[in-house]
């Protein structure tokens, strides 16, 4: 079917819905079908053989009269993505996904109807996407926020020595414990044995850390665990075991000063308290001067959609959610809680989820859209100046880290995305580009 014959012969008509639906209504003339008709047959004349004449050289009218229903049905197939290729192309559609064919009508004498149900790209006219102007916030660090880190720090670095008193919230112990079997009797088969665990942090059962507190070196004890339903691992869920316990070990745990030895203990490299703290202050003010641009960044991306309002495709919100929510499930897993029951809890859930999904997907599209109207490319330049900064941050040789990041390999690929996308947000906040054009010139 030549190009001519499709703009004379199918008529396309496409109807708008919501999250870029979009319903494509075809008719192909009956002089397009007919024609398509001649062409299965000739292909079908090739290889049949009918009584009387040899493979392939039967007459083509007893052919056709005896195939009349496979020729016409491998006609309409062969016309349907046909057709849709040309509806695509003539109404510069951009669809996401397979399309679904629906409503397909052939009468005699009657063209060819039907109608595909498809997903497309969103369309985005922007304007007022260069220079956003939003908040920003002050960079600051006190002294309150340093000792804070300090304080974790020397959490991190604390000592447990042994004690003969009895066992207190935050010391160390080290068990060993037996649970009951089905049968009501200890089941020596699963006895651990020298398990330590930090009271007070939430590694026992309340029950059994109650039990354990108040007990020194060498005494016994009991605990009785009664399981929620939803308990992970499965096969505890719902039960109610007894534990036998031994204290094997009681340690307390002993804080170092905070003073010149306790910088030297963080990192060789300080040799005062004084340095410690100054470079506790430089990191946390450039993690926060990185949140701050992660907000300024995010506030812009809302105020351009806010102004530049458009749909996007239900399956890809749909695949979103289904990730967020395998996310979640994992999460409370791993936190032992199980799926939420409350049915308006989990409609609270499921908009959240909506919303999120949503909100990223549009992120996604405008970025994508930007660089293509600003022509926003990553060059080889780019992504050696940023393996460059990437081997500064990290205090590693150069040569040490660009392998990692090969050509046509993931990781460059990923990387070349965050490059693009950093790109476009310096024009977005009409920032000044890391790599100025006369740069990538001479680096090219």
């Amino acid at each position: 079917m030549t190009e001519e014959k499709r703009r004379e012969g199918i008529n396309v008509e496409v109807t708008e819905g919501g999250d870029c639906r979009r319903t494509i209504s075809i008719e192909v003339e009956p002089g397009l079908l007919e024609d398509e008709k001649t062409r299965v047959l000739a292909g079908m004349a090739k290889d049949i053989t009918l009584p009387g004449f040899r493979k392939g050289k039967a007459p083509k009218d007893s052919i056709r009269r005896r195939f009349a229903e496979e020729i016409h049905t491998e006609a309409v197939k062969s016309l349907l993505p046909d057709a849709y290729a040309h509806a695509v192309s003539l109404e510069n559609l951009r669809p996401i996904g397979d399309p679904l064919f629906r409503d397909i009508s052939v009468e005699d004498d009657e063209p060819l109807k039907f109608r595909v149900e498809v997903e497309v790209e969103p369309v985005i006219d922007l304007e007022g996407y260069r220079d956003v102007k939003v908040d920003t916030e002050e960079i600051l660090v006190d002294e309150e926020e340093i000792d804070r880190v300090l304080e974790s720090l020397r959490e991190r670095h604390a000592d447990f020595e042994p004690v003969e008193r009895e066992a207190a919230t935050s010391d160390v112990v080290v068990l060993d414990y037996i649970p009951s079997g089905d049968d009501g009797e200890l089941d020596e088969s699963k006895k651990i044995e020298d398990y330590p665990v930090q009271l007070g942090a939430g590694q026992l059962f309340p029950e059994f850390e109650e039990a354990v507190i108040g007990k020194k070196r060498g005494e016994e004890g009991s605990a009785e665990i009664s399981y929620p339903d939803d308990y992970k691992p499965e096969q505890l869920a719902g039960e109610t075991v007894t534990y036998r316990f031994t204290v094997k070990d009681v340690k307390e745990k002993r804080l170092p000063g905070i003073d010149d030895a306790f910088a030297a203990k963080v990192d060789e490299k300080f040799t005062s308290l004084g340095e410690l703290r100054e470079d506790i202050g430089s990191r946390m003010k450039e993690e926060k001067k990185e949140e701050a641009r992660r907000k300024m960044e995010e506030a812009a991306i809302d105020s351009i959609l806010d102004s530049n309002p458009f749909e996007v495709p239900g399956t890809m919100i749909d695949r979103y959610k289904g990730e967020l929510e395998k996310e979640d499930e994992k999460r409370r897993n791993m936190a032992g809680v199980g799926v939420e029951e409350d049915e308006e809890k989990k409609k609270e859930i499921d908009a959240l989820f909506e919303r999120i999904a949503r909100r990223s997907i549009k992120r996604f599209f405008l970025i994508d859209r930007i660089a293509g109207l600003e022509d926003i490319k990553v060059t080889d330049a780019h992504v050696e100046a940023e393996i460059e900064q990437l081997a500064v941050g990290s205090g590693s040789p150069v040569d040490e880290i660009r392998p990692y990041f090969e050509k046509g390999g993931e990781q460059r690929r990923n990387l070349m995305s965050r490059i693009r996308e950093r790109r476009v947000f310096d024009l977005i906040l009409g920032r000044e580009p890391e790599i100025k054009p006369e740069d990538e010139e001479e680096k090219d």
